[in-house]
């Protein structure tokens, strides 16, 4: 089976890699010499034709900006006539590709930045009448990235805000974590490990150990200990509002993309 990520940035770099780990025949389609140069360095195969590529490709995976869909859509609208299309574009709407490639079967998805490692989380929602043996295909080619999860596509936006802007929300956490390592005077290398394995271990206990995360507070929480004197600073500061506030705005904000997109 050959796929075509046209869009050959940060995530269709990771799209195209993995994919090629798991045995597919991959090729990108990149405008930027520079870019091409670079993904062909890593060792994959890279055309500035979009044209050529959707037209060999079995399966097109769109990795463009949102802003850049309607164009790229426009240029190789015949090429994917009949084939499975899946857009990574956040806040583009199944109407709004469907409308731009009308003949293609569409599916939407919204990983993150993990996809690099293989630890995404991709949410996606298909048009109506997919069938079983398209979606089986969908649901293989996202199984690349990570975990992968069907959802009505209302809560796109949701997921956009909670799973797609994730790892800056993680990163700060393990970054405060690293300077006050630093402050306690370990090396930065150390600091940074220690933060990385401690939010790694909490989600295989949340995940595999079928914890909640209140349940693996409590167990690392005994009276008069080390933890509660964090956990005491740390409710000083409306922490937990903090981070429901921004992942509500950043759902806002991916409403307002949508609508503005869709014409709305």
């Amino acid at each position: 089976m050959i796929i075509a990520v046209i869009g050959g940035g940060v995530i269709g770099e990771a799209v195209a890699r993995n994919l090629t780990l798991s045995g597919y025949d991959v090729i990108v389609a990149e405008k930027r010499s520079e870019r091409i140069r670079e993904l062909e360095n890593l060792g994959l195969r890279v055309t500035a034709d979009s044209k050529m590529a959707a037209r060999q490709a079995d399966v097109v995976i769109l990795c463009v900006k949102p802003k850049d869909v309607e164009s790229t859509l426009k240029e190789i609208n015949e090429e994917i006539e009949g084939k499975l299309l899946i857009s990574l574009a956040a806040a583009v709407t199944i109407d709004s590709l469907k409308r731009l490639a009308p003949g293609a079967k569409v599916v939407r998805a919204m990983p993150n930045l993990a996809v690099a490692v293989r630890e995404s989380f991709t949410a996606y929602s298909a048009e109506q009448g997919l069938k079983p043996e398209e979606s089986e295909i969908v649901i293989n080619l996202l199984r690349s990235f990570g975990v992968v999860e069907k959802i009505d596509e209302s809560y796109m936006d949701a997921i956009t805000a909670l799973s797609g802007c994730a790892p800056a929300y993680m990163a700060l956490i393990a970054e405060a974590m690293i300077y006050a390592g630093l402050e306690a005077g370990l090396e930065r290398s150390l600091a940074l490990k220690v933060a990385a394995q401690a939010m790694i271990g909490t989600g295989k206990l949340i995940l595999e150990g079928q914890k909640t995360p209140s349940q693996i507070r409590d167990m690392v929480t005994t009276p008069g200990g080390v933890t509660i004197e964090g956990l005491f600073e740390l409710e000083k500061v409306p922490i937990r509002h903090a981070f429901m506030s921004a992942v509500k705005a950043a759902m806002e904000k991916s409403r307002k993309i949508t609508l503005a997109l869709s014409g709305g």
